[in-house]
């Protein structure tokens, strides 16, 4: 028999040759329920046959929108057998306004030409239907399939393997197609990159629609055959303990998170010590998608030493879409590199030149070096290659890159450049090890220095009274000063009255790491504009203050 070409070629190899063996177990409210890798590929045949039954066809596009987790991956995966397109969409993280948001939908699906709309009862029952998009209920699919005997052959699926949505953080989301081929190509160059234990456990709460927990989260453990312990994001917004017991529970050995929620889990080492958690067999702590503090994994190898958890699990990555998921990983249990670098030669020269430390420093995290099959060149502004420790943007090389943006021919050619991918990060190498210092298109200019907004951001949320993971450091044109004037916003619980100073204390602390701004804005929560992961929307926020439709207390 010939070597599973696809994803769900593999889980129906993984079924027939090791049907009992635990694949998943998935977080319900009444406790785990486990799947063996023959009940999740019968899952996914039964949701393949129902869907079959309802016109859609292999190469079809199939947008998903299930936030429930079992659901969501039997759904998934029954894309996948039949041979169709899976786009994976996720609940915005504040959901203000359903019938725009549906009527999003709907411009997305046309779009990516989807044939059909696959969401949850709960969001069915509050959606209008519309000829042009069939809806379909992820709920019963399972059950209405369970009967037949339709026999998928996901091998021989036709076009792509998924069209991954963008995270839309500094433009309008984006479908990045990925192919079969690549896909699996990128699950073996990351395997190769961090080979698994014989006693690997994963533990994951985020969401599929994002890249890291799709392939992260459920893939890898999939591809390297070892069991996924799934929680829902909601889950974890709701109660963030429930992360770290699971890993305690199943003594699980890997989880990616972003920074934000292992600074959420700070407050919960108390509780976790005095709970007996153990977290010695935990030696992947992945974290990416957002900057990496080194003052974060201080705080949290210090925090949780008691639980039995090493600073060295820390396992800093890069990595975006376009490239399937990953570029760079660092050694496995090894030290994390920490580089400290003058902060003001950083901003007005683009050189990362060491510093002895003091408030004009900078810390930046290392995120390792390229995976298997992955090259890395950092270029300026005129293309041309930058030294060691000069910022330039990344550009990725690698046999696993998207084959481009759906229908976007001009934005796939101005990305994908002589084989090159544009990835519009700002980043440094020191003796092989990537730094990144930012993004190209959210950088501030400000009297000749170029700030990162990053940096700013980590600082105010040092102050007390600043809501953990929602400060936002923006530039807004001033036509009159020709040049950008510095915004940190801030999320706060406080009442009016003390607002102003902790916009004081803001910008003292600011001040204190010579930089100084124009306004600290204060605002209520949940205002700050976010992405469906997540991850702050600093353009949007910045066009926001502008226009004057994002006010606050502004100190």
């Amino acid at each position: 028999m010939s070597a599973p070409r696809t994803l769900a070629g593999l889980l129906r190899a993984r079924a027939q040759s090791q049907g009992d063996k635990l694949a998943i177990r998935y977080k319900e409210e009444d406790g785990w329920l486990p799947r063996t890798w023959g009940e999740t590929w019968e899952e996914a045949r039964a949701v393949a046959a129902a869907l079959h039954s309802r016109g859609v066809r292999p190469g079809d596009g199939v947008l998903l929108l299930v936030p429930e987790v079992h659901a969501s991956v039997s759904t998934l995966f029954g894309v996948w057998a039949l041979g169709a397109v899976p786009s994976i969409l996720g609940v915005p993280y504040r959901l203000a306004d359903l019938d725009a948001y549906l009527e999003q939908l709907r411009s997305t699906a046309r779009k990516l030409d989807a044939r059909a709309l696959v969401l949850s009862g709960a969001l069915a029952g509050m959606a209008s239907e519309d000829e042009s998009l069939p809806l379909i209920v992820a709920d019963t699919l399972v059950q209405e399939g369970r009967g037949t005997t339709f026999r998928p052959e996901p091998d021989a699926a036709l076009g792509p393997c998924l069209v991954q949505l963008t995270s839309g953080s500094t433009s309008h989301p984006r479908g990045v197609v990925l192919s079969h081929q690549r896909v699996m190509l990128h699950m073996a160059a990351m395997s190769q990159a961090l080979p698994s234990p014989a006693n690997a456990a994963a533990v994951s709460w985020l969401p599929l629609h994002h890249d890291m927990g799709l392939l992260g989260g459920l893939l890898f453990p999939l591809f390297n055959n070892f069991p996924a312990h799934l929680l829902s994001p909601l889950d974890f917004r709701q109660r963030p303990f429930c992360w770290l017991e699971a890993m305690s529970q199943f003594r699980a050995t890997i989880c990616a998170a972003p920074p934000s929620a292992y600074a959420i889990c700070l407050g919960l080492a108390n509780r976790a010590k005095e709970a007996g958690l153990d977290l010695s067999a935990w030696e992947v702590a992945m974290i990416g998608a957002e900057p990496i503090s080194p003052e974060l994994l201080r705080r949290f190898s210090d925090r949780f030493l008691p639980c039995g958890f090493r600073a060295e699990a820390f396992f800093p990555v890069y990595g975006l879409a376009e490239a399937t998921v990953a570029v760079t990983f660092p050694e496995k249990l090894a030290p994390t590199v920490v580089d400290r670098v003058d902060r003001a030669t950083l901003e007005r020269e683009g050189r990362a030149v060491p510093s002895t430390g003091g408030l004009g420093a900078l810390e930046l995290t290392g995120v390792g070096r390229p995976i298997p099959h992955t090259g890395l060149r950092l270029v300026d502004e005129n293309e041309q290659p930058v030294p060691e420790r000069t910022q330039g943007e990344i550009l990725v090389r690698s046999a696993t890159l998207m084959e481009g943006y759906y229908r976007e021919p001009e934005l796939t050619a101005a990305c994908l450049q002589k084989g090159w991918l544009r990835t519009g990060d700002l980043g440094y190498l020191a003796n092989g090890t990537l730094f990144i210092t930012g993004r190209k298109k959210e950088l501030i200019i400000k009297g000749g220095h170029n700030l990162i907004p990053s940096i700013l951001e980590e600082i105010a949320s040092e102050v007390e009274g600043v809501r953990a993971g929602c400060v936002a450091a923006v530039g807004v044109r001033s036509e009159h000063r020709q040049t950008e004037q510095v915004y940190v916003l801030a999320e706060t619980k406080l009442e009016p009255e003390a607002q102003g100073p902790l916009g004081e204390s803001i910008r003292e602390r600011l001040r204190a790491h010579g930089i100084a701004i124009d306004y600290v804005l204060l605002v209520a929560p949940g205002l700050l504009p976010k992405t469906t992961s997540g991850k702050l929307k600093r353009r949007a926020i910045s066009e926001a203050i502008a226009s004057g439709q994002l006010t606050g207390t502004r100190v």
